[in-house]
């Protein structure tokens, strides 16, 4: 494949031709990608040794986890208007040395304060140049059916980080966070001295203008959003709980007044990037709002990881409070889902060229469709059944199929400068799939949990004095030996105390069934978006043939 690099000095450009392209770069590109996965499991893992270590409160880390999310979701877009300004694989290289900063500054800081807002503001932002480089070079460097593998390598990085955090878990037990942040350091490091391999990419027609008024509209709607969704599950919408720290707003949590503000910029974004569009560098292409075969390629980017996050939110917490699965068992669990996705998303563009990409995306939602049927089957009163383990693989499987193909649907769809902007708006696809996940199905349980116990209490015969204190319980995911202990504490008797306990697992389990439910009714959904997808699939031989001998 022969690739035309422009270099801008001055009023002057130089072309020069490559070779094709060979697979060293995206090895780079997949550690890259997996380091930027990792990170997320390390933060995840780090709970205890924060508290332990540095006297972090719940809050704080929350704040920190937060934080992070909202700085990678919000300047997501930016990063990709970046790369293509000056350049993508420099644009990796600052982001992989912001991310090794960010990781040693969160290994040595000596409080949480530092940890919080120098570690994971500065490894955030890092994490807003690599991501949307990543996806930026794959569309620079590849054409045709590389791109397709090249794409499914990336994708399959991202599943194969699910086994990270069984490596970092051994090392943040035995050695506690700050070894853990340094490895990571020194791993962004490594993959900084490798990205030598990537072949120079130009800034995209050597614009000087940067869309400014864009960047900045689109960070604050898209923080925003990010900030009321990730709260709407702890927070709610309507009266805030007595441990909100924002303590000028006791009327009402900031969650939907922050929702909507950020949908009243999202939507100011429409005229602010026609005027840049004239201007020639805009931070979101004409094409990514108009187009409907992006509008799709993008619904599939993102609702895997609205799966994923809703199913991170819903089966973890239920294996490890309600049935009592060890942290290392839960994650030995997670390779049912990341071995499948990994699998199916690095070969499957390789390994069936041919086979019609639309169908295979519209496969996996099917899929994942089904895996959720699956896991509410698997869900009972005391505990779970194979039924749930067979869901999360299934549910694997799908997402690897979608995986496969989305990126590259998206980057079909467009022009070759569109696609190398494309790693931004893809990333911040994922993180609102995420976050939206996350945050809809944690809320929707908390509701139905409350309301099932509420709506159960009535009929069971329970004396009136422990519905009260039982209610405020209502909404917490608890085995049945906790949630006993609880009761007796309120000084009720056997009976009381059996009627109780089988109220609440009857309501949380049927709470968790209908979030499974549900979230597969979304996924099913999905198979909409797909009419306009762009099909990516290679032509057959016999095909190549056909029009090899037509007359021109």
């Amino acid at each position: 494949m022969a690739t035309t690099i422009l270099t801008a000095e001055g009023a002057t450009r130089r072309t020069e031709t490559t070779a094709k392209a060979t697979y060293a770069p995206l090895v780079v590109l997949a550690l890259a990608q997996i380091g930027t996965s990792s990170d997320s499991a390390a933060m995840n893992l780090a709970t205890a040794s924060l508290v332990g270590t540095l006297g972090a409160t719940l809050d704080d880390i929350q704040m920190a986890t937060t934080l992070f999310s909202l700085i990678a979701g919000a300047f997501m877009i930016a990063g990709g208007l970046i790369g293509v300004t000056i350049g993508l694989r420099r644009t990796l290289a600052i982001g992989l040395s912001l991310a090794a900063l960010g990781e040693i500054t969160a290994a040595l800081s000596p409080a949480i304060f530092s940890f919080t807002w120098g570690g994971r503001v500065v490894t955030g932002l890092g994490v807003c140049l690599v991501t949307p480089s990543v996806l930026g070079l794959v569309a620079a460097l590849y054409q045709g059916r590389q791109r397709a593998i090249a794409f499914g390598t990336i994708a399959g990085a991202a599943a194969l980080s699910t086994l990270s955090p069984l490596i970092l878990g051994i090392v943040m037990d035995s050695s506690g966070f700050r070894l853990t942040f340094a490895i990571m350091a020194a791993y962004f490091v490594v993959v900084l001295c490798c990205a030598r391999l990537i072949p120079r990419t130009p800034a995209s027609g050597g614009h000087t203008h940067f869309d400014v008024a864009g960047t900045v509209v689109a960070a604050l709607g898209m923080g925003l959003v990010l900030f009321g969704v990730a709260h709407l599950s702890d927070w709610g919408i309507a009266s805030p709980p007595e441990a909100l720290p924002l303590h000028l707003v006791r009327a009402a949590p900031p969650t939907l007044p922050a929702i909507v503000v950020g949908l009243v910029l999202l939507g100011l974004l429409v005229p602010t990037e026609r005027r840049a569009q004239r201007r020639g560098n805009p931070l979101i292409p004409r094409a990514f709002v108009t187009s409907p075969s992006v509008r799709a390629g993008l619904s599939a980017v993102a609702l895997p990881f609205f799966y994923m996050g809703a199913v991170g939110i819903l089966a973890t917490p239920y294996l490890q409070l309600v049935t009592g699965f060890t942290a290392l068992q839960t994650g030995m669990l997670s390779l049912l889902s990341g071995i499948p996705m990994f699998l199916l998303a690095t070969f499957l563009p390789k390994l069936a060229p041919h086979l019609s990409s639309r169908l295979i995306i519209r496969v996996g939602f099917i899929a994942i469709a089904c895996a959720c049927g699956l896991m509410a089957l698997g869900v009972q009163q005391h505990g779970v059944t194979t039924a749930l383990f067979g869901g999360m693989a299934l549910g694997g499987f799908g997402v690897g199929a979608v995986n496969s193909q989305s990126n590259n649907a998206v980057a079909c769809a467009v022009t070759r400068k569109e696609a190398e902007q494309s790693g931004g708006i893809q990333g911040a696809a994922r993180s609102i799939g995420l976050a939206l996940g996350t945050a809809l199905a944690g809320t929707f349980l908390l509701l139905t949990m409350a309301g099932g116990f509420a709506a159960q209490v009535a009929s069971a015969g329970i004396d009136q004095s422990y519905v009260a204190p039982a209610a405020e319980t209502a909404s917490t995911l608890m085995s049945d030996s906790a949630f006993s202990d609880e009761a007796r504490t309120w000084r009720a008797d056997a009976a009381q105390v059996d009627k109780l306990v089988d109220v609440k697992a009857s309501a949380q389990a049927d709470a968790m069934r209908l979030s499974f439910g549900a979230l597969g009714l979304l996924m099913a959904a999905g198979l909409l978006t797909t009419r306009h997808l762009v099909e990516t699939a290679a032509p057959r031989a016999k095909q190549d043939k056909a029009k090899a001998r037509r007359p021109r």
